[in-house]
């Protein structure tokens, strides 16, 4: 029997790499934020794939220092997050960070050094973000069942934020958010990690 072949890398194997990737020749994003991430993914050899998480065992993410770091969309979240009957481990949000490369580049574009952040070894980071996304999670609830749109909403701690996160449709406008009925917001909104984390990650 042929030994089904593994598609993802690990954490430690994108590691590994990226000590002999030469990263100075990847650009500055434009309007699609998500293209310089695309193009490290190509140069490490990672698939591209729609799976929640880039790797066999966790999460590969890009981002500029100062700016806040895109985690995930909610519209595939507010089901989980509405009914509270998925744990924050178990959460969509939860799953895509559980253990993440974090790779910083500075607003010239170049790179600013990488770091993993892990449940294991990095226990008070993903108590504080656990607290922010059940304080927004009880946010949203609280709109969906008064009726209400819900703007950018942080969570106590200042780590983790929901805000708008949306391209115009083919109709040249915003396709609202909206969940059984009730729209909680006029365009897609989205998951971010504050840009004081990214800040104070590259300090460390």
């Amino acid at each position: 029997m042929v030994a089904k072949e593994r598609l993802k890398l690990t954490t430690a194997e994108v590691m590994d790499k990226m000590l002999r990737a030469d990263l100075s020749k990847l650009m500055i994003p434009g309007r699609n934020k998500g293209e310089r991430g695309q193009a490290l993914e190509l140069i490490l050899g990672i698939p591209n794939s729609s799976a929640l998480t880039d790797l066999e065992d966790g999460e590969l993410k890009t981002f500029t220092v100062g700016e806040s770091i895109a985690v995930t969309q909610m519209g595939h979240c507010l089901e989980e997050v509405i009914n509270g009957q998925v744990s924050f481990t178990d959460s969509k949000v939860g799953e895509k960070l559980r253990q993440t490369i974090y790779v910083a580049f500075n607003r010239a574009g170049q790179y600013a050094g990488s770091r993993l952040l892990s449940q294991e070894t990095d226990a008070e980071h993903y108590r504080v973000l656990e607290e922010d996304y059940h304080a927004i999670c009880d946010a949203l609830r609280r709109a969906y069942a008064n009726n209400m749109r819900i703007g950018t909403t942080n969570g106590p701690n200042n780590l983790l934020q929901i805000r708008t996160k949306a391209s115009k449709n083919t109709a040249g406008g915003y396709t609202p958010m909206v969940y059984k009925g009730v729209e909680l917001q006029n365009k897609g909104m989205a998951f971010y990690l504050k840009a004081d984390f990214g800040k104070k990650l590259v300090q460390k």
